[in-house]
């Protein structure tokens, strides 16, 4: 099994102001998951009393769809909260919170509430769909990503092969070549599950695509499970490949 490049890293997942979500560090069911949320996505709510805040933003969560819902206050680090200039999770306006995640799930589902003294509510929940995140870790494992020579033609093929849950219905592989700029920004590749699952309940996957002999490829995943699309991206950093690479954890190389 190949680990992840921050997979010894505690788990955050980060909701950016331009309403894009990234997951760092190894999410796995017994971790304490903590939550960095730009205030600038739910802006409206701002209620002052005798000049202090009197406005709050709250995590709403749950582990089970139909099971109960837990909330938390948010707050901040790094003391009022300020107008920010960029998606630096380093400047004011970001909040945070902590949850514990327990030992016996397979996702947790998200969402956010802005009031205050106003009494005025706003939302923010993926258009009332929510945002669920499953434990990638848990959800698949790659077992070898390969650029090998072909031995018939000048060039190389992209082969992947990897074991998913069974709960994973559908996986593909978003590749790009590094080295060669002429080539499409991104391609995906769809994999193909093995007909009969393993003893398990799990299932291989596999697929492969014609690329240059000396491409260095990098790549993320792409599955959905229980109707959901999920991603890996290794923390925003693509995962790496070329021909006669070795794994290194650390550089995001698998092999």
């Amino acid at each position: 099994m190949h680990r992840r490049m921050f997979s010894q890293d505690p788990p955050r997942i980060v909701f950016l102001r331009n309403f894009e979500q990234r997951v760092h560090g190894d999410l796995v069911p017994g971790a304490t998951l903590t939550i960095q949320y730009d205030a600038d996505r739910l802006p409206a709510e701002r209620s002052t009393e005798n000049g202090a805040k009197a406005w709050t933003i709250k995590t709403y969560y749950k582990f089970i769809e139909q099971g109960p819902v837990y909330s938390i206050d948010m707050w901040t680090e790094s003391g009022a909260i300020q107008t920010k200039m960029s998606n630096d999770t380093a400047e004011g306006s970001i909040m945070v919170c902590r949850i514990e995640i327990p030992q016996d799930v397979d996702h947790i589902t998200l969402w956010f509430q802005n009031t205050g003294k106003s009494g005025a509510e706003y939302w923010d929940s993926n258009n009332g769909a929510n945002y669920l995140f499953r434990f990638v870790a848990e959800d698949f494992h790659v077992d070898s990503v390969k650029v090998l020579a072909d031995p018939a033609k000048p060039l190389g093929w992209f082969r992947v092969d990897l074991t998913a849950a069974a709960d994973v219905s559908a996986i593909s592989v978003i590749y790009r070549i590094a080295n060669d700029p002429a080539q499409p920004p991104a391609v995906t590749l769809p994999l193909t599950a093995a007909p009969s699952p393993e003893p398990s309940g799990s299932r291989k996957w596999s697929g492969s695509a014609p690329v240059p002999l000396d491409a260095v490829v990098k790549f993320t995943f792409l599955y959905s499970a229980w109707g959901h699309e999920h991603t890996d991206t290794n923390s925003g950093n693509e995962y790496v490949t070329w021909k006669g690479a070795k794994p290194e954890r650390l550089a995001g190389v698998l092999a």
